[in-house]
């Protein structure tokens, strides 16, 4: 019976140290897989963030995996060398040729033919240049956005150079007005004209040729003398109308 015992407690212990040894085998190996993997690992951090994350190398790459995955993971995009040659063909030619335009666009337009005076007399109220002067007749300030020349009620109207009658209305300011869009590129407005006119809508005009007679129809400037309102457009701007006229015609 002890003999018995005694071989039942050996067994027992047996049994015991061959499970602890099976438990410190496999904790070896999981801390060998542990160090293995943390050996892979490299610390990366983003340019907005200050916490650090982890990614794996490749075996066979080295560093330069980490590096693109650390880019990708930041959402920068990649640039190649050539990203100027893969281009649109012709863009740079393109944004050449828009700048010109533009800047063609914006050149003032010149005169090319001369202007002759509408009808001879001296300015009594000169082109204000958007500076505000007091109207005689409304008593407000306003702006003078042309000039007027003095002449007798009934004086012919010639057209200071060649062009289209652009339009003709009868103003209840400016009374009867006849607006011609000269070849020079000119837009010439005569106001206080008489209701009797010589041309009509559409109708080609030569430089001097008569357009019709200054009248009293100018109600806004009435209490002033006679006179011709001749008002200059060019590029869609009011200028001086003094400013484009050929001042040699009466040489």
């Amino acid at each position: 019976m002890k003999n018995n015992r005694s071989h039942k407690n050996i067994s027992g212990k047996g049994l015991a140290i061959a499970s602890a040894i099976g438990i410190c085998a496999v904790g070896a190996a999981m801390i060998t897989a542990y160090n293995s993997a943390m050996q892979r690992l490299i610390p990366t951090s983003t340019q907005t963030s200050s916490t650090s994350t982890w990614v794996f190398t490749s075996e066979t790459s080295g560093g330069d995996a980490a590096e693109e995955v650390n880019n990708s993971a930041a959402g920068v995009p990649f640039e190649t060398e050539d990203a100027a040659a893969n281009a649109p063909a012709g863009t740079e030619d393109a944004e050449i040729e828009e700048a010109g335009e533009a800047e063609e666009a914006n050149k003032p337009i010149t005169a090319e033919i001369g202007n002759i005076m509408p009808v001879d007399g001296e300015i009594s109220h000169p082109f204000s240049n958007g500076e505000l002067v007091k109207s005689e007749t409304l008593g407000v300030w306003k702006t003078h956005d042309g000039c007027d020349i003095l002449c007798e009620l009934g004086t012919d109207v010639k057209s200071a150079s060649e062009g289209v009658v652009k339009e003709i209305r009868n103003d209840p300011l400016w009374g009867v007005c006849v607006i011609v869009d000269q070849s020079n590129g000119l837009e010439v407005h005569y106001c206080g004209l008489a209701k009797e006119l010589n041309v009509k809508a559409g109708q080609q005009v030569k430089q001097g040729e008569i357009i019709g007679k200054t009248s009293d129809t100018c109600q806004c400037e009435i209490v002033q003398k006679p006179h011709l309102h001749l008002g200059i457009k060019q590029g869609g701007k009011w200028i001086d109308p003094m400013s484009v006229m050929d001042n040699s015609q009466g040489e």
